[in-house]
């Protein structure tokens, strides 16, 4: 227990260092570029997303779920991938001339064409960051993706600065991607005498062909409604639109998303210990709500002061959109640990045809909205969200077995927190007639409140996170005194590399 805390804090510092550098680079970027120019790049990245989403059917993940990982898996894993990558960035490059006269941008075709070089240079270094996921090296991981966010920021500006406009995305991600690949292969030890083969392409195989439909639909369904709002609307509405889910999701990104990093390694791990899954994932849940749950709310309420800040006045549109989206992701609470956990038990096709039934009919439920405007888009969320938290439960269900009151009673708590966390925030709003506008000193006091009013909760609930929270202070201390001490010799021999964790 104590290397997964340990991970889970490695996981989430990488994340916590990720958002940070992109909320500062959104924050430059929306004052450099128009939002036109950032509606652009959505549409170019949501493009580039959905054609390499089917690099996923070779995903180097299969590597996480072996007993004993080869080296001819990771031969096998990097020549399949580079080998899907170039197929599909010819069918790209070919396609860049149509995209950029449908959306009337010829410089979407300059966007394509480093973006296809960017997501080569990923490939390049994703064997070595699933071994370094099945080893628990987070740390190394956050110290590469730390690395590799500077430098793809940093150039991102300096091209932005310099006329480059929305390309200038795309040349930040292949730089970036570019560093991060190579730091990764180097952390490695198994990268260095990598060479091309398919000798394991059938074990590859059997696990991309549901995790590459899965991912296909996941892209899709993220990208396909801003894709449709670039069509019927125009690319400043898919820039407010990118915008608003950007803000309403820092949460996510905070929480969620350092979870889902360890998740399916952590879960893999204790499924191949004969642990018990079903008080995992109900603690797991206890955990995520009564941090995402508060969050989300702080963000609805506080939506204008941080919009102004992180984006600027000319981006005030965001706001509502923002608010509703925020609200809506709260019954998004349990579908980060679904996939991993299903995956986690060999339930490959579960998976699969559950992810499929919820993307396929929230993506028909978003596209259409999108013809009706970006108001009606986000509120459409509320439809979508609870149906995808219904399957999901009824997907674990056929697993971890659990009742639905121990659900309850796992997540009540979190609930109580959280009417605590925003008591403070709602009565500043109150005082002001309910007209949400804080300025910054409001903001900052209706943080403070909210963060007092949850920690006393916490505490007076004596919720499952204190001794966590406490577990997880050692393994800070216990990390940083790690610093700086240079890794063990590693060697891999060539019959196999056993699973290892991080110390």
């Amino acid at each position: 227990m104590h290397k997964v805390r340990r991970a889970f804090f490695m996981a989430m510092l990488e994340q916590h260092l990720g958002i940070a550098i992109n909320l500062a680079l959104i924050a430059i970027m929306s004052r450099l570029l128009s939002p036109a120019d950032v509606g652009f790049a959505v549409i170019g990245y949501g493009v580039t997303s959905v054609i390499f989403a089917f690099r996923e059917f070779v995903s180097s993940d299969f590597l996480i779920q072996l007993d004993v990982v080869e080296r001819d898996d990771i031969n096998t894993s990097l020549t399949l991938l580079l080998l899907a990558s170039g197929i599909l960035g010819i069918i790209l490059y070919l396609c860049g001339p149509y995209l950029a006269l449908f959306y009337h941008q010829p410089g979407l075709q300059h966007y394509l064409v480093l973006a296809i070089f960017a997501v080569i240079a990923e490939s390049l270094g994703m064997p070595a960051f699933s071994m370094l996921r099945r080893q628990l090296a987070f740390g190394t991981i956050a110290r590469v993706r730390t690395t590799g966010l500077i430098v793809m920021a940093g150039v991102t500006i300096f091209a932005a600065s310099n006329g480059w406009g929305f390309v200038s995305f795309a040349l930040g991600l292949l730089v970036g991607n570019s560093v991060a690949s190579a730091l990764a292969a180097y952390a490695d030890p198994a990268q260095r005498t990598a060479r091309l083969s398919l000798k394991s392409w059938r074990r590859m195989a059997e696990f991309g062909r549901y995790r590459g439909a899965a991912t296909i639909v996941d892209k899709l369904y993220e990208s396909l409604p801003q894709l449709v709002l670039g069509f019927a609307m125009t690319p400043t509405a898919v820039a407010i639109y990118n915008r608003a889910n950007t803000v309403c999701s820092i949460p996510d990104r905070i929480f969620l998303s350092a979870i889902f990093s360890f998740a399916f390694p952590a879960l893999a791990a204790e499924v191949r210990e004969g642990g018990d899954v079903r008080r995992s994932y109900l603690r797991a849940l206890s955990y995520i709500t009564v941090l995402y749950w508060p969050s989300l709310i702080m963000v609805a309420i506080l939506a204008d002061p941080i919009v102004r800040l992180a984006l600027g006045d000319q981006w005030l549109a965001a706001v509502p959109i923002t608010r509703i989206l925020a609200l809506a992701s709260i019954f998004w609470f349990p579908m980060v640990l679904t996939t991993p956990l299903l995956i986690a038990l060999n339930a490959n096709r579960e998976a699969f045809l559950g992810n499929f039934v919820c993307r396929s009919v929230s993506a028909i439920v978003l596209c259409s909205a999108s013809f009706f405007g970006l108001t009606v888009v986000a509120l459409s969320q509320f439809v979508t969200l609870p149906f995808q938290m219904l399957i999901a439960f009824y997907l674990v269900r056929r697993h971890a077995h659990f009742k639905i009151p121990e659900l309850f009673a796992a997540i009540g708590p979190s609930a109580a927190v959280t009417l605590a966390a925003i008591a403070g925030p709602l009565a500043i709003a109150a005082s002001m007639g309910f007209h949400f506008d804080y300025s910054l000193a409001q903001a900052g006091g209706a943080v403070l409140l909210s963060a007092t009013g949850w920690a006393a909760c916490l505490i007076i609930l004596r919720h499952p996170l204190l001794g966590e929270l406490r577990s997880t202070l050692d393994a800070v201390v216990g990390g940083l005194r790690r610093i700086g001490k240079p890794p063990a010799p590693a060697s891999i021999p060539d019959a196999a590399v056993s699973a290892t964790v991080e110390p």
